[in-house]
């Protein structure tokens, strides 16, 4: 089980690579990501609207406690609706915006429970059942990664 400071250091990292390529986002936000339809800003988007996993936590939960089969979720609908709630938005206010989710994310962490944090699951896909605090750690640590990975290689085609 992943512990609340590896939960912290992961949001801490995902925090710091975000702000360290804050003057090239702002410079070229429009750019397009090498693969599917997004651009720079719509990864942000997606990123800001997951900074931070307490949401995500009290979901999970809630499908877990619930009988029967959790609905289903369109993630091509929700990556969009993300995105159109951020239309006004510049890059610059959703880094901000990211940057205050992943505090408010640090000091919530510190508020759950063990049991929360021990819960098991099963993700589709995965043969082997993870705990809570080991999602949180790869939604927060390697989805993040990939995107701003993402994020990062337009930039350098766009030769920001």
């Amino acid at each position: 089980m992943a512990t609340r400071e590896a939960i912290v250091e992961t949001i801490r990292k995902s925090d710091a690579r975000a702000e360290a390529l804050r003057e090239r986002i702002i410079a070229a936000p429009e750019a397009p990501l090498a693969d599917g339809e997004w651009s720079v800003r719509d990864a942000l988007c997606h990123l800001a609207a997951r900074a931070n996993p307490l949401p995500l936590i009290d979901m999970v939960s809630a499908m877990l406690e619930a009988e029967g089969e959790p609905p289903a979720i369109d993630p091509d609908a929700q990556n969009a609706a993300q995105i159109t709630e951020r239309a006004g938005k510049s890059a610059a206010e959703v880094l901000d915006e990211m940057h205050a989710a992943y505090e408010e994310a640090i000091a919530g962490i510190a508020t759950l429970d063990d049991d929360t944090l021990g819960k098991g699951l099963k993700l589709p896909g995965m043969e082997n059942e993870i705990q809570m605090s080991d999602l949180v750690v790869m939604s927060m640590g390697m989805h993040v990664d990939s995107h701003l990975g993402d994020v990062e290689a337009a930039l350098d085609a766009a030769g920001a």
